[in-house]
């Protein structure tokens, strides 16, 4: 490849942006371990360090902006750019070792050891790479004098991997596993993770335990700093649900999708403190939907489309709502691809339908269909049945690890074509354990190993991909490979 304006990616690690006069060691905060040492201490050390100087260079280009990246073209055809969606690409093919590599920062993680590694030699190579990057946009750190050098070293401290994971439990605290059920949808959604682990909730003027948002922002920097792997105790979450919502003060058992419902239109209305009251209502309302940029609508929000069609004119009526999840029948449903089908299926109209086109009052059909769809899918299978008695249904739907929903969206009707952007993964199923009056909430979760946890309250176990397979869903959650 040859460059514009800037060097190759299959060149020498040089750049004309001056790296700092800084040694490696006062970057380095991570020690190397014996199997590290071993492999650099070997015949493949060579292939090994030219490995990693591309892994930490395709990263470091991945992390810019669009606008940052420099200009690549093809050797073989000139016309070729290289733009950052190929980078991307690249990067997945470079990294061929399943996560050794941070694809985000470059450090190395040794899956014997079950911690992050590093060694003087990738040391220098990150800090000769990634620096110059970094500085030429402005996104590290200038250090004007030794002195801030030595006051970063003593007021730093390693990376463990232990935080990273978030892999802890929360306290019961009298019937709140409805709670820290859903809690942990929010914890391991990584969209929401990365706002709050970035951007986060600040400048809030009430106290922790009146708002929700505040506390969940003090959840999110709990888990994902601390190595501790006690249970969490949600005291201040707990005062500030009681107090948003008198329906759930009390140890009585709630509804865990009704409480998802109740924490993300509380999470909407705290992320929109400062906006006018028609922006910070429900989540799910129209002036609020179409209006709102926050993460909770960035991560949730999509559009369902309704089409009436006349059956004496044929004349179609189309209707948008905008939703925030979506709750399937499962009475008749096998598995959950059947309980889409029959979601989205044409139906007929129960009463006559006053037509706009022809003016009749007329039979008329109806089909549901995704105009957009989320980021996040939000799905709840309606076990509960309340008519003249409560029921609950415990019938098996089988659910996919992975799907492809083209053919519910509004434009498969007409294109018949297999989107690969709607592509969605599943990595986090709650479940209802016991009868409709009393029971248990637990919540299975994947984390970015492709590895699953049960955490049944302060309980933290592993499971297999066969045990999650036969687990009977109550709430299921789908995230979207590429992001919209």
């Amino acid at each position: 490849m040859s460059t514009t304006g800037r060097e190759s990616p299959s060149t020498a690690a040089t750049s004309t942006v001056p790296t700092p006069n800084l040694s490696a060691s006062q970057f380095a905060s991570l020690k190397p371990c014996s199997h590290l040492s071993q492999v650099l201490n070997s015949m493949a050390k060579d292939t090994v360090l030219n490995n990693y100087r591309l892994a930490v260079r395709v990263a470091a280009l991945a992390r810019m902006p669009n606008s940052e990246i420099p200009t690549y073209r093809s050797k073989n055809n000139p016309k070729n750019n290289v733009d950052k969606r190929s980078i991307i690409h690249i990067k997945r093919v470079a990294l061929k070792c399943h996560g050794c590599i941070d694809g985000k920062t470059g450090h190395l993680f040794c899956f014997k050891c079950g911690d992050y590694t590093s060694d003087v030699q990738l040391d220098q190579v990150r800090s000769r790479i990634m620096n110059p990057l970094e500085l030429s946009l402005g996104l590290s750190l200038t250090l004007k004098s030794e002195e801030e050098a030595n006051l970063i070293a003593k007021y730093s401290r390693s990376t463990n991997f232990k935080p990273t994971t978030g892999l802890r439990g929360f306290v019961n605290m009298g019937a709140t596993c409805f709670m820290s059920s859903v809690i942990q949808t929010f914890i391991h959604n990584p969209i929401i993770r990365d706002y709050f682990m970035t951007e986060g909730h600040m400048d809030c003027s009430k106290s922790k335990h009146e708002c929700i948002t505040c506390c969940l922002d003090e959840m999110f920097t709990d888990f994902y700093t601390s190595n501790k792997t006690s249970g969490f105790g949600p005291v201040n979450l707990l005062s500030a649900a009681w107090k948003a919502n008198k329906s759930l003060a009390g140890y009585s058992e709630q509804d865990a999708h009704e409480f998802w419902q109740f924490m993300v239109n509380q999470l909407h209305k705290g992320l929109n403190k400062g906006q006018s009251s028609s922006s910070a209502s429900s989540a799910s309302s129209n002036s609020s939907h179409k209006s709102c940029s926050c993460i909770l609508h960035k991560t949730f929000s999509s559009d369902l489309q309704s089409s009436i069609t006349c059956t004496r004119c044929g004349n179609i009526t189309n209707t948008i709502d905008p939703i925030i999840d979506i709750s399937l029948e499962v009475s008749q449903s096998p598995d959950l691809l059947t309980c889409l089908k029959n979601f989205t299926k044409t139906e007929n109209l129960d009463i006559k339908y006053s037509c706009s086109s022809c003016g009749e009052r007329t039979e008329a059909t109806k089909k549901l269909t995704f105009k957009k769809f989320p980021n996040t899918l939000a799905i709840q299978l309606k076990r509960f049945e309340h008519n003249a008695q409560s029921v609950k249904l415990e019938n098996f739907i089988a659910f996919p690890m992975f799907m492809n929903m083209s053919e519910f969206s509004t434009d498969y009707e007409v294109t018949r074509k297999m989107d690969p952007s709607l592509s969605y993964e599943l990595f986090a199923i709650v479940c209802h354990i016991g009868s409709v009056n009393t029971g248990h909430y637990v919540v299975v979760i994947k984390n970015n190993q492709g590895q699953w946890f049960k955490f049944d309250d302060s309980v933290v176990t592993l499971m297999s991909v066969e045990q999650v397979s036969q687990l009977k869903a109550y709430l299921l959650f789908y995230i979207v490979h590429k992001m919209i």
